[in-house]
């Protein structure tokens, strides 16, 4: 099984080290990570390149363009050789056999959208869901009912990445967050397999990095007519329990 990890970064480059010599030290050979600096010009391509690794791929926005825009850039570039894809934080790092736990669960399960726990340093899950192991509706369970609840590891098939069955990417029209809209879509075609293993560690949220500031209540309210533009055209429009959500999301909005 081939691994592809994409690892946006910005303004982070001693967790960024940490992040690289985390897959570095994994147990199985069989990876790509693929980092894309979203802050060019500022000494990245050199941290990076001091590693030796071929199978390390660095990739630099030619201006700012935000987390959505940074990982569809990574998405554009795993090799047609992967199996599977890895969204990795410039400020998290593998648990030290990730990915050999990852390939015994793909394969136990055959599950092409396979959901791990994160974990902080001392290896105690920040995920919850309330049965594990079990299939869950990323919308439904997630979304609104946050059956699973916290910041998760995701291993996706390719072939809801390459074109194979779909062509999926982050919204372009929101530079930063609204990662579900991604994962949602993922969810029109499959459900997904949840596993309370940790497979990913965390300090927490950092100073600085791509997904920093919290939107005040009008940018909320504007972000709402972006994200049903950028579900035109996508499996989700058409979707019941997207509409529910966009309405749930005002209500909290408002409420908040």
């Amino acid at each position: 099984m081939q691994f592809s990890i994409i690892t946006p970064t910005y303004k982070r480059p001693d967790t960024l080290k940490r992040a690289i010599e985390s897959v570095l030290a994994q147990d199985i050979p069989t990876w790509e990570m693929i980092i894309i600096n979203d802050n060019p010009g500022d000494g990245t391509r050199a941290i990076v390149t001091s590693y030796s690794d071929t199978r390390i791929v660095f990739l630099e926005n030619e201006k700012n363009k935000g987390v959505n825009a940074t990982r569809n850039a990574g998405l554009a570039a795993i090799s047609p050789e992967s199996n599977r894809v890895i969204f990795l934080d410039d400020d998290d790092y593998l648990a030290p056999t990730a990915l050999s736990q990852l390939v015994e669960i793909c394969t136990h399960t055959l599950s092409p959208w396979v959901v791990t726990a994160r974990g902080n340093r001392l290896d105690a899950p920040t995920t919850t869901a309330p049965v594990s192991p079990q299939y869950y509706s990323y919308t439904a369970d997630y979304l609104v009912r946050r059956r699973l609840q916290g910041d998760a590891t995701h291993c996706i098939d390719t072939i809801y990445i390459n074109g194979t069955i779909a062509l999926l990417r982050f919204p372009t029209r929101i530079v930063q967050a609204e990662e579900w809209l991604f994962y949602s879509e993922l969810g029109s075609y499959t459900d997904l397999y949840f596993e309370n293993t940790v497979t990913t560690l965390t300090d927490g949220y950092q100073d600085a990095g791509l997904n920093l500031r919290r939107r005040t209540f009008r940018e909320q309210i504007q972000t709402i007519p972006l994200l049903v533009k950028e579900a035109h055209g996508r499996r989700l429009y058409t979707s019941p329990m997207f509409w529910f959500y966009i309405g749930m999301r005002i209500i909290r909005s408002v409420i908040k």
